[in-house]
């Protein structure tokens, strides 16, 4: 039996041997060749196996300390008295105290990509349900604005009020001067319920001294839609109406006319 294992040993060796002889350089062993299983792990593998799954606690510390890594970077930006650091504290001032041009980066969004942002769907061609566009608005297009009550201007345009005060008649339906964004909905002092509508490009329009409001907050409106009443007694009622310009108020009377 020991004569015929070292018959089957050498015919291994020698088989072995022709293979190698027989096999281009560069290509691997047989063995690898039918095995259907790497040899080794990847390193990728195993340091995918190795890292533990980011809890959401763990996700949660992160972003506290990113928090409060942003923080602390403003406040410190805010005590430096270095004159470099003067555009940097506008930015942030700018940042914290004018509202998110929803309406502008609307506009820019569907003329660049050719459909309007998915959670303002409604400011271009949409919320069709609830618009009836007067016949002020039909003659007022190309951007420009429509009156949003028929009345006679009482009060003009002065840096007290930065605004008219209209007489109308009483319970006087008031409507959107032009598309745009309800972005507030509430008292404000000297001229009691009031709508503020942003518009596309970045002006707004202020409706005041309301008896009835039948708009919400990020509601989108047409040019000529109804979002309000004015209120009034037996004979008359009064309508406050201010446009604003960026961070300027200017005479309503120079863009519209009132009848």
């Amino acid at each position: 039996m020991n004569g015929y294992d070292d018959y089957k040993k050498r015919h291994r060796e020698r088989s072995r041997k022709a293979l190698q002889a027989m096999r281009p350089p560069g290509l691997p062993p047989a063995r690898d060749l039918i095995s259907p299983y790497d040899r080794y792990a990847q390193p990728n593998d195993i340091e995918k196996d190795r890292r533990p799954p980011l809890s959401l606690a763990r996700r949660f510390l992160i972003q506290c300390l990113i928090s409060a890594l942003l923080f602390s970077s403003v406040y410190w930006i805010e005590q430096n008295k270095s004159s470099r650091l003067l555009p940097v504290k506008q930015s942030i001032v700018t940042a914290l105290t004018q509202e998110f041009q929803f309406a502008a980066v609307s506009g820019w969004y569907e003329k660049n990509l050719g459909q309007p942002v998915g959670f303002l769907p409604g400011l271009f061609g949409g919320n069709k349900g609830n618009q009836a566009a007067s016949g002020s608005s039909s003659k007022n297009k190309n951007g420009a604005f429509a009156e949003p009550v028929t009345g006679q201007v009482q009060d003009r345009f002065n840096s007290q009020t930065n605004g008219i005060t209209v007489a109308t008649s009483p319970n006087s339906a008031v409507e959107a001067v032009k598309d745009g964004l309800v972005v507030f909905v509430g008292q404000k002092n000297k001229i009691g319920k009031t709508v503020i509508i942003q518009h596309q490009n970045s002006d707004e329009s202020w409706y005041g001294e309301l008896n009835q409001v039948d708009v919400k907050v990020y509601d989108f409106v047409k040019q000529g839609q109804k979002i309000g009443t004015t209120g009034g007694g037996n004979k008359r009622g009064t309508f406050y109406f201010a446009l604003k310009k960026g961070q300027k108020f200017i005479d309503p009377i120079q863009v519209m006319s009132f009848d």
